[in-house]
């Protein structure tokens, strides 16, 4: 293959959105958040065990935010569970309206 064979496409910066997602600005949100979990976790050396103890949320739950398995998860739930390992810091969301035919994957 040839250099002539690709055609480059830029992303919209929400992969789901790109793939037609319907849910996708809220699995973008859920992503952003568990990435922010696994960072303090990361960071602080926290095992999940620990985690468990300080969120309240089962070990389980906190292994499926670090192998970012969020269906079980509702955003409030992980903001909890970013207050709750990190109290300190806080997270911020900003939110935007646009138009859906700005982009064709969020048109229909």
């Amino acid at each position: 293959m040839s250099e002539d064979d690709f055609e480059v496409v830029r992303g919209s910066g929400n992969i789901f959105a790109d793939f037609g997602d319907p849910e996708a600005e809220t699995k973008l949100l859920k992503a952003r958040l568990a990435a922010e979990i696994i960072g303090v976790l990361d960071e602080r050396k926290i095992s999940v065990r620990e985690a468990e103890r300080m969120t309240g949320v089962t070990a389980a739950d906190i292994s499926r935010v670090r192998n970012t398995d969020l269906a079980k998860f509702t955003l409030d739930r992980l903001l909890r569970i970013h207050h709750r390992l990190a109290p300190g810091v806080k997270v911020g969301l900003t939110f935007s309206v646009r138009d859906p035919s700005d982009h064709p994957a969020l048109a229909s």
